[in-house]
């Protein structure tokens, strides 16, 4: 039987998100780490979850394409837990018996990225998990350093890179909606033509009863 525990998690660090739900669900030994956003695109969000012996939990975020993602895991006790961060179509990073991980990645393409970790002792374990999306992933400080830039132009670089962030999710939904589109075009052009088809079909095979009945009725001469 299915099991779904609510986590108690803190508030998105990102405020494009509408209120974050997190939820763990259990299908046959396997927990899913999943957060139910009401916003398209990827959104920075830290949130502390026990893992138990031998279990596996994974976080799953939409990112659109060319998005920065920096992801960060870590035990408070110390205890070596192993992490796989898994794109739509292939694996961007792993690494395995460690306190602490971290990574950072530029998605290739758009869709679906997990962020799994898995305990491999029998003891459980707290895990923090950190993803920072977008313009919270970039350090607008070494960015203001290096360019001698003042509060007021590094704020102005923040919402350009929120704008151009959002600009690639409203991209990213299009395109879905186009490809839906299509789907849904595809799918009712082809049930409008299989009921085409059952039509002529009981036509057909109606007036060929019809003509085979005459006959036989004009055969024993009941007609």
């Amino acid at each position: 039987q299915a099991r779904l525990d609510v986590l108690e998690a803190t508030p998105p660090l990102c405020p494009s998100s509408v209120g974050a739900n997190w939820a763990t669900m259990a299908f046959a030994g396997r927990t899913l780490l999943t957060p139910l956003l009401l916003a398209m695109g990827a959104c920075s969000m830290k949130v502390s979850v026990t893992i138990t012996g031998g279990d596996k939990k994974c976080f799953g975020e939409q990112a659109a394409k060319m998005e920065l993602l920096v992801v960060e895991v870590e035990a408070p006790s110390g205890k070596p837990v192993s992490v796989t961060v898994m794109g739509p179509q292939n694996t961007v990073f792993s690494e395995h018996d460690k306190p602490k991980h971290k990574t950072a990645f530029t998605t290739t393409e758009a869709g679906p990225h997990w962020i799994c970790v898995q305990n491999d002792k029998e003891e459980p374990t707290e895990v923090d998990l950190t993803v920072l999306a977008g313009p919270d992933a970039k350090d607008f400080s070494k960015l203001a350093k290096k360019e001698h830039l003042e509060s007021s132009a590094v704020a102005l670089r923040r919402v350009e890179e929120s704008l151009r962030n959002y600009h690639n999710n409203v991209l990213y939904i299009r395109a879905r909606e186009e490809r839906m589109r299509k789907t849904n075009d595809s799918t009712a052009f082809r049930v409008i033509t299989f009921c085409l088809f059952d039509v002529v079909l009981m036509i057909s095979v109606g007036g060929w009863q019809m003509l085979y009945f005459k006959r036989f009725f004009r055969s024993k001469k009941i007609i």
